[in-house]
């Protein structure tokens, strides 16, 4: 069941908010919980019993760690046996370590499982999530969860199950204690998820056909123009894919009662590859700073140690999203263009130069913009293609070093007068305008006609012509 399907939008959501609605706040938790356990089962029947383990054993290793960290404490403070304490600590990192090394494997076995095992839908988010509670307890940051219902709640509530955004667990804490829910937070909820779903349904669904069309012709076959549109098109249908998942995620949370956090800010407005990731799947940015950057030493003990770091980081990347060759390769892309614009930034401009050198600004600015949308399509071609050797084909297209095979330029004509349109418009999309004038007219009359029309729209589109999966399901 996916959030853009018939299924979910006419079937299950309206019968399980009329019952989280009717249902008394001291059992809403149990209303999600059961009802996110049913969403899941519904598309992943064979791996709802491997959420569950997880959740289980992970409620108790949070208990356990925390019970750890108050005996360290106590020991700290009435022992003067240094020996002692340095065996509690010593034995609270061992069950530390081994918590998460448990959870870790998993998530690598699964990765590294052959082909014909499918990896388990959203156990790259929930693992994640995981992994930030245990540690969170770890570091004394919150305390370990006594109700498992509440634990179990955060895990596996649907709206952020198994594409995201990644959630702390002080985030939702507060209103797991009480769940309530504003007509407020229903009406911009509910607003949210519509807006979403049009960036899914009639943005990234529309675009993903041209996509299937470059592949049916063959990577050989295509103009270099044409293998740039094609770039650029997947560009496009990657992020209002996700980000329109990310939206919609949060405006289901919102009419439960939850603020979910933001996942995406303008990224194709971003001047540099660095602000780029600050702006795309930012909750999984924030992960790896918090967990893995910081603790490294971030950027605090030299270049040297900072460039380290950075790898080590776009290493774990890279593996989180998929162990093939061509995810490394994209991390590893990325990674380099990170370490070169932080060995390079450095202002030549004196102070009062820029204060006053307005025009140095701006065509900084633009050869930044200008830096990041070539750059990233061809990125993300390493993301999309997972063939070797079809994506030395693509790229030796795109940039004309590959001769190609039966080529018709008038292919180009055709597939731009069918698609030109919708990549202008999603180029529009891509600027804060849209958001601009969602945010003006989202409350007015004319604006809520708008939303309607569009949903009911995509409730067409999806009658007539199916759905696609999220491209985020099986990471």
């Amino acid at each position: 069941m996916v959030f853009s399907g018939i299924e979910f939008l006419l079937g299950f959501l309206p019968i399980f908010l009329v019952v989280y609605y009717v249902t008394p706040a001291n059992f809403k938790n149990f209303v999600l919980f059961a009802g996110s356990l049913f969403f899941y089962a519904y598309g992943e029947p064979k791996y709802v019993l491997l959420l569950c383990a997880s959740m289980i054993t992970n409620f108790y290793f949070g208990q356990m760690l925390e019970s750890h960290l108050k005996v360290s404490k106590k020991r700290k403070q009435k022992q003067k046996e240094i020996a002692k304490r340095e065996r509690a600590e010593l034995s609270r990192k061992l069950l530390y370590v081994g918590t998460i090394s448990l959870n870790v494997t998993m998530l690598v076995l699964f990765k590294w499982a052959p082909a014909g095992i499918e990896l388990p839908l959203g156990v790259s988010f929930y693992t994640f999530q995981i992994i930030s509670y245990l540690t969170d307890v770890y570091r004394g940051e919150i305390k370990a969860e006594r109700s498992f219902l509440k634990l179990g709640t955060y895990i596996c509530m649907f709206p952020q199950l198994v594409a995201g955004p990644i959630v702390h667990y002080r985030e939702v804490s507060g209103v797991l204690e009480r769940p309530a829910v504003t007509s407020k937070q229903f009406d911009s909820g509910l607003k949210t998820f519509v807006w979403g779903l049009v960036m899914k349904v009639l943005l990234a669904d529309r675009l993903s056909i041209l996509w299937h069309e470059l592949a049916t012709i063959g990577y050989i076959s295509i103009s270099t123009p044409l293998a740039w549109m094609g770039a650029i098109g997947y560009s496009m249908q990657i992020y209002f894919d996700f980000y329109g998942y990310s939206l919609m995620a949060i405006g289901l949370g919102r009419m439960l009662g939850y603020e979910l956090p933001i996942n995406f800010r303008t990224p194709y407005m971003a001047t540099s590859i660095r602000e780029f990731y600050r702006r795309w799947h930012m909750t999984l940015g924030r992960w790896f700073t918090k967990y893995v950057y910081i603790p490294l030493g971030g950027s605090k003990k030299g270049m040297i140690r900072t460039l380290r770091n950075l790898l080590f980081v776009w290493i774990l990347t890279s593996m989180w999203h998929g162990m093939s060759v061509n995810f490394l390769l994209w991390g590893m892309v990325l990674c380099a263009l990170i370490m070169f614009e932080k060995l390079v930034a450095i202002d030549t401009c004196n102070a009062k130069e820029k204060v006053t050198s307005k025009t140095f600004t701006a065509v900084k600015k633009l050869f930044g913009h200008a830096y990041v949308l070539l750059v990233i399509p061809v990125t993300w071609m390493c993301f999309a293609i997972s063939k070797t050797d079809d994506l030395l084909i693509y790229l030796g297209r795109m940039f004309g070093l590959l001769e190609g095979t039966n080529i018709n330029p008038a292919v180009f004509s055709e597939k731009w007068e069918k698609y030109g349109v919708l990549i202008l418009i999603s180029a529009v999309m891509c600027t804060p305008i849209a958001d601009k004038l969602y945010e003006k007219w989202k409350d007015r009359i004319p604006g809520m006609l708008v939303l309607t029309g569009l949903f009911w729209l995509c409730v067409w589109y999806l009658i007539t012509m199916g759905n696609n999966p999220f491209m985020y399901f099986r990471f």
